[in-house]
């Protein structure tokens, strides 16, 4: 499909105050939803918008944006998860409209503890500890936060949500 006709395809789903998120969350998907939110809220034309989300997951600074768009907007937003949605794609998940929150039931869902990887001198290193502390603390709030998930990160394994069931799922590295 050529990128004209997507663009024409989102359009008309923006129309209805549908947003589709799917694919790796990025500074520019993160930049395209946020830019909708914003939009809606700008000129009022709709009740509520609906975030469908088909993501993998991907940056923490992206999905912390979209999130914070979501916090901040006068629309509520519900939220639809279908096929996956895994790591940042289910922070954005959680955070859709308590009540208003659907997964269809062939949709998988991984949640797993922050993981990052730094590299550089002393200083940076020291500096890209204290930056992967504060995203945990970010994560784990979010938790709390948006679910009834006491201990999000208690033990050492995943999430995992398949056809109507959640379960741990061992790591494999304990």
């Amino acid at each position: 499909m050529a990128k004209e006709d997507i663009k024409r395809e989102d359009k008309a789903l923006a129309q209805y105050g549908i947003i589709y998120l799917s694919g790796d969350i990025d500074t520019a998907s993160a930049e395209t939803i946020c830019k909708e939110i914003i939009e809606h809220n700008i000129k009022g034309d709709v009740s509520q918008m609906q975030m469908i989300i088909n993501s993998p997951g991907g940056s923490c600074t992206a999905g912390f944006s979209i999130i914070d768009i979501m916090e901040w907007s006068r629309i509520p937003i519900y939220t639809t998860g279908l096929g996956m949605i895994a790591s940042m794609g289910l922070m954005v998940f959680m955070t859709g409209e308590k009540e208003h929150r659907v997964i269809t039931p062939r949709t998988s869902i991984l949640s797993h503890r922050y993981t990052a990887v730094t590299h550089g001198n002393h200083s940076q290193l020291i500096a890209g500890r204290k930056e992967e502390d504060m995203m945990h603390e970010r994560g784990v709030q979010h938790y709390l936060t948006y679910s009834n998930v006491k201990d999000p990160f208690a033990g050492c394994g995943y999430l995992a949500h398949t056809g109507g069931s959640c379960e741990i799922w061992p790591c494999g590295h304990c």
